[in-house]
């Protein structure tokens, strides 16, 4: 394993979307603390939000980073300003390992300490670009990839069982509960 910065394996995406109809719109709040995976958007078009990124790309919640908002995003679209959009450099890194390096305490530590303002801090891509982290060669990249997609679907399977079973619960206790009618 080699010691890298994240600006040797990644770079900021910056583009400027002129017409955004139809495109989806992600703000700071539909970056989930902690989920790696995009899972809210907006189809709102009206927003004054004209930053652009594509499918793949990561997207990394610059303001207060303490809160872990980072996500891959699903498709192409818009996103607010406070959106700091990061692309794969693929010779260097799998583009599918980045979101595992963006998203993990010791960068958001980073980032937190790097992060200026008082009200509303940021980190600029900046000082996000020094990060330093250890990254095994492309050839073994693949099998941490697979291990750690493997450990997200088996996460987000568990995650949805306890929510189903919640529902179930629920549908369960409603059937036995008595109608105002039945009590008076």
């Amino acid at each position: 394993m080699a010691k890298v910065r994240l600006g040797d394996v990644a770079r900021e995406y910056k583009s400027t979307v002129k017409d955004a109809t139809g495109l989806p719109v992600i703000g700071l709040e539909h970056l989930i603390p902690g989920e790696i995976e995009l899972t809210h958007w907006s189809e709102d078009s009206d927003n004054t939000f004209t930053k652009g990124f594509k499918k793949g790309q990561m997207l990394f919640g610059r303001r207060r980073a303490y809160l872990k908002k980072a996500a891959v995003a699903p498709f192409d679209g818009i996103c607010s300003g406070d959106i700091t959009v990061i692309e794969a450099i693929p010779e260097r890194i799998m583009p599918d390992l980045l979101p595992f390096v963006i998203q993990n305490d010791s960068l958001f530590d980073y980032a937190v300490e790097k992060s200026a303002g008082s009200l509303s801090p940021r980190v600029k891509w900046e000082h996000l670009k020094n990060y330093e982290f250890e990254l095994p060669e492309i050839g073994q990249q693949k099998e941490l990839v697979d291990l750690l997609w493997a450990m997200t679907r088996t996460k987000k399977a568990y995650q949805n069982l306890v929510r189903q079973t919640d529902e179930l619960v629920k549908s369960q206790f409603i059937g036995h509960i008595p109608s105002r009618k039945e009590v008076a």
